[in-house]
């Protein structure tokens, strides 16, 4: 994707987003989330906010001048801050799933 003056062009891999300036054909930069991989992307009107939608269900919107990330936005999960620090019972398998739905777990 361009943003609005064409002169950057904005693309997504399945690791991390780059933003290339078209004149030089230089890759200006990477934004690389370490939790979660982008599955799309969009732009602001404004040129210079870049949305990314994740694997994670998570939404992040991304300074894309400086790549820096501004804001995570994600709806809450069913077990949302659940602590099963020492809960018995579970396989790792019930464990994980309950971490992937929000549980949290002290290590």
């Amino acid at each position: 994707m361009f943003n609005p003056d064409g002169t950057f062009l904005i693309v997504s891999n399945d690791k991390q987003i780059a933003v290339w300036d078209v004149q030089s054909g230089q890759c200006l930069r990477t934004i690389e989330d370490q939790r979660s991989h982008p599955w799309d992307i969009a732009l602001a009107p404004d040129g210079c906010t870049l949305v990314s939608g994740n694997e994670d269900g998570t939404i992040k919107l991304w300074n894309i001048h400086m790549g820096e990330l501004l804001k995570t936005l994600r709806v809450p999960r069913p077990y949302e801050g659940m602590n099963i620090t020492g809960a018995t019972g579970l396989t790792d398998a019930q464990r994980e799933t309950l971490k992937a739905l929000g549980a949290v777990e002290d290590v």
